[in-house]
Parts: C-alpha cells; structure tokens; sequence
C-alpha cells in the first residue's frame, strides 16, 4: 500500500520510532512533497529556537536523517511541479483550507495513496476526498508486518 505523508507524520516516523520502525517502513511505498520536507525541519527549527524543547544538534540530527531518508529513496519525495495547481486551489476553496493543506490531498490523489496525517482539520477534509489514516494508525500497521 502507498501512503503519503505530510509534515505531522512525516516527523514522528523519523523522531520516535527508533530504527526497527524504520526498517519496517523501507518495506512500504512512503512518498511526501517537497513541502513536507520544508514543514518538518521548520518544525526542528521551532522546537529548537522558539520552544527550546529539543538542541539544536538534535534538530540537525533529525534534519539530516530525513533528508538521507529521502535521498536513498526510503520516502519517495513527489516535487510541487507535479501539482496540479487548479486542482489543488478547487479543493482549498471548496473545503476551506490551505492550499498547503490541499496539495497534499491533491497530492495522495494523484499518487493513489493514504494521506498520513495528524492533522485534525486536514484529516476530516481529506477523508471527504481520499482515504486517510493518522501517523498512530501508520504505526500500527507497520509493527505488525
């Protein structure tokens, strides 16, 4: 099955985890966008300098691990360019939220994938669309293959 993540999910697989959770998720088709990444590592940019909660090592730690992760292609990154642009401003309209938010609804489409997220507001309108499950769900799945 493919599921594509978005920033909320995308961070927890690479923070909590641990390695064996990893290994179980190479085995599965991930894909994310592009923005997703950025989300991610300014979500470590955040907790680093804002809330203070995690070092900055750390978060260049985490950073650099998402970007191996996707650069040996464990998490496939699908760029903005494959966006439909019209697609994705229709479902922010329609929906009321982001175009952010949207493409990564337009995104999972495209791609026949489950959008991963833990993202209430996304959530409920994704699932109006596509078929999505919460970065918990994802979790449990891959732990019991």
């Amino acid at each position: 099955m493919k599921y594509l993540l978005d920033a909320s999910a995308l961070l927890p697989l690479v923070v909590r985890p641990g390695k064996q959770l990893l290994c179980e998720a190479s085995r599965e088709d991930l894909v994310t966008t592009d923005l997703a990444l950025y989300e991610a590592c300014n979500s470590l940019w955040k907790l680093s300098t804002l809330l203070k909660s995690i070092s900055i090592e750390d978060a260049i730690d985490t950073a650099t691990t998402i970007k191996d992760l996707t650069t040996r292609g464990v998490i496939k990154t699908i760029k903005f360019t494959k966006l439909d642009f019209s697609n994705t401003l229709q479902i922010a309209h329609k929906e009321g939220i982001t175009f952010y938010d949207a493409s990564y609804i337009a995104t999972a489409r495209k791609a026949e994938a489950t959008l991963v997220t833990e993202d209430e507001k996304l959530k409920k309108a994704a699932s109006k669309l596509i078929k999505t499950i919460t970065y918990s769900d994802l979790e449990s799945k891959l732990t019991q293959t």
